[in-house]
This record gives C-alpha cells, sequence and structure tokens, in this order.
C-alpha cells in the first residue's frame, strides 16, 4: 500500500510522536521513510543584530540534528533517507512528495513554527490543502 512514507520533522516534540508512527508504519509496509526538514526563509530579523549566515547555520545543525533523532529511532530493517531543504516549508515539502513519488505524508499537528492556525499548524494544514497525498496528523498526548 505504501512504498515511500514521508515524515517531516522540525524535532519538536509532535514531530518525535509522528516519527515513531511513522517508523511503524514504513516497517509495517516495507516502505522507505523519507525524513526531511526544512529551514524556514521567510523568517524575518534584523541584519544588524543577527549574521543571516550564522542563522542558517544554526538551523541547519538544528534540522541535522532532527533527521539525526530519526534515524535512531529506526531500526535495521526501514531504510531511512534525509534531506535538509530551505524554504517555505509546505513548498518544500509538497515539491520533495512530488519528486520522490510519496505514498503517505506523516507530521505533528503542531510544529515549532511562530505561523500558527487555530487547529493545526500551518504547515499541516497547507499540506491537507493541497490533497496531492494522504496526509497522516499526529497530536500530542491529551489533545
Amino acid at each position: 500500500m505504501y512504498d515511500r512514507i514521508l515524515i517531516a520533522t522540525d524535532g519538536s516534540d509532535n514531530a518525535q510522536r509522528a516519527t515513531h508512527q511513522a517508523l511503524d508504519l514504513a516497517r509495517q509496509y516495507g516502505a522507505k521513510l523519507h525524513a526531511v526538514y526544512v529551514i524556514e526563509t521567510r523568517t524575518g530579523y534584523d541584519n544588524a543584530i543577527v549574521d543571516p549566515d550564522t542563522v542558517r547555520q544554526n538551523l541547519r545543525e538544528d534540522g541535522e540534528k532532527a533527521l539525526t533523532a530519526v534515524e535512531t529511532e529506526g531500526e535495521p530493517d526501514v531504510s531511512v533517507i534525509t534531506s535538509v531543504r530551505e524554504g517555505v516549508p509546505h513548498e518544500e515539502l509538497l515539491s520533495y512528495i512530488v519528486d520522490q513519488g510519496i505514498d503517505l505524508a506523516v507530521m505533528g499537528a503542531k510544529g515549532r513554527s511562530a505561523f500558527k492556525t487555530i487547529l493545526l499548524g500551518s504547515t499541516t494544514e497547507a499540506l491537507l490543502r493541497a490533497d496531492q497525498v494522504p496526509v497522516l496528523v499526529v497530536n500530542s498526548a491529551g489533545e
């Protein structure tokens, strides 16, 4: 049923719960797991105070940590492919979904982004609205 599953991670608690679900599904279906972290490029900051290259490098390091956590959680029988991308998160994820032929996207209901909607994170909502692939939304315990 699923050959390629995407886990969109930002390292948040919801993303970690979603990672467990994605790994379980990948194991059940013998699917490859694609773990993707997107460096948000819409974030504004004062260039006179903060060096944009330093910010980008810090975000890249955060992304690599988040992806390493996915690989560490994985089991030997699950193939994990990782990717750090830069751009608008939902646009980058949709592009990745099309490029890689993803069958299912798994995401946390809300992430770390400052751009929030009332019930879902903006990236999650955008993927649901795009209707490219089924999206499994994992919320936090107690929500």
